[in-house]
């Protein structure tokens, strides 16, 4: 009987040393599958607290064509909001209206720029802002419809 209780303590032992380990793995390296990130083409803006923009990119056949705006617009806040979009150095700014709890697909509001001023491939420098949040700079990537499912939506723009 004297034999099984050293065992048993080294194999405890053994066991609390291995769960120490492998609890400090999550220490050392946080867990990137909790950290929000654009999981597509397009990029993520967080605006505000609450309010952000998914999946922001444009479609376009080629530079100085029109582009269709991609994406969409998340209000997890309790107010209203209006977010506004500026696409690139010339352009206007756009608005949107978005309802507290509620999103808004930028494709299905047919929002367009007129003339993009630079290819698919590139990336159009502008920005999100909200009234009450600022203004956030980003690089929205221009992409043209030869990978599917862009080719459809392009088609449809």
């Amino acid at each position: 009987m004297a034999r099984t209780a050293p065992r048993a303590r080294t194999v405890a032992v053994a066991s609390a040393a291995a769960t120490l380990t492998l609890a400090g793995c999550s220490v050392a390296n946080p867990i990137t599958t909790a950290v929000p990130y654009a999981p597509s083409d397009g990029v993520r803006v967080e605006v505000t607290d609450g309010v952000v923009v998914e999946n922001l990119m444009i479609l376009a056949e080629g530079e100085g064509e029109e582009g269709l705006v991609i994406g969409s617009v998340v209000n997890r806040s309790r107010e209203d909001v209006e977010v506004t979009l500026s696409l690139g150095e010339g352009g206007g700014e756009v608005p949107v209206e978005v309802a507290a709890g509620e999103s808004v697909s930028l494709g299905e509001a047919g929002l367009s720029v007129a003339s993009l001023e630079v290819p698919p491939g590139a990336v159009l420098p502008s920005s999100v802002s909200t009234d009450v949040g600022g203004a956030v700079e980003v690089p929205v990537p221009v992409l043209d419809g030869t990978v599917p499912p862009y080719d459809d939506v392009l088609d449809q723009g």
